[in-house]
């Protein structure tokens, strides 16, 4: 179902598929990200996503050559994932100390968020698959969060190597139960009690193993 755009060919003389307008490009877009998100990067075709924004499939090569441009820019369009933890200020960082809660709230701010959400987990969902349009996506995201991990926590980082992908893992396990492919009871936890849950968990990985 056409979402977007209403009934196909409505206010257009003869009907037929949207021309080439300004907003052309911006409705390939979000329909490109619902049907990834949906999808994954392999089940979303071109065609369907012509279909999906109500144009002739020309249009889309011609604003983004392919699939793989049109996933990037899809993507890029919603969220700067080199970016996620940047509002946290060296200040800042130096002097929080519920860094766990931190950690966590920020990035599922992003999933709780339904326009930033849709191209995340078109991003998770295409990774499931191992696609490779995906990995420089994920590649973003773990560079973001250990540049912050190594901020907030210096010692603990260049002491233990696996430390950022340990955090990593509890937040992405987290997120693909609760927003890629959802399972309760997590699912429809509330927000505040799944941060009262979660920061407990990820709070323990800043604290110094045992030796």
């Amino acid at each position: 179902m056409n979402t977007s755009t209403g009934v196909r060919g409505a206010g257009r003389p003869g009907g037929g598929r949207r021309p080439g307008h300004s907003n052309t490009r911006a409705l390939i877009l979000t329909a490109a990200l619902e049907l990834f998100a949906a999808k994954g990067y392999s089940g979303a075709t071109l065609r369907g996503i012509a279909e999906q924004a109500d144009v002739d499939p020309a249009l889309i090569h011609h604003f983004f050559d392919n699939k793989g441009g049109l996933f990037q820019h899809a993507v890029s369009s919603r969220i700067d994932l080199c970016t996620l933890f940047d509002s946290l200020t060296d200040k800042e960082s130096a002097e929080l100390t519920n860094r766990g809660e931190w950690i966590a709230r920020t990035f599922l701010s992003y999933w709780e968020n339904e326009s930033t959400r849709t191209a995340l987990v078109a991003v998770f969902r295409s990774g499931l698959a191992n696609e490779p349009v995906a990995k420089e996506f994920h590649d973003r995201i773990e560079a973001a969060l250990a540049s912050c991990l190594a901020r907030l926590a210096p010692e603990r980082t260049e002491r233990t190597p696996e430390f950022p992908s340990l955090v990593s893992a509890h937040l992405a396990g987290l997120v693909m139960l609760r927003y890629v492919c959802p399972m309760e009871p997590l699912a429809s936890l509330d927000f505040e009690e799944l941060m009262t849950l979660l920061a407990r968990a990820v709070d323990v990985l800043f604290d110094e193993p045992r030796t």
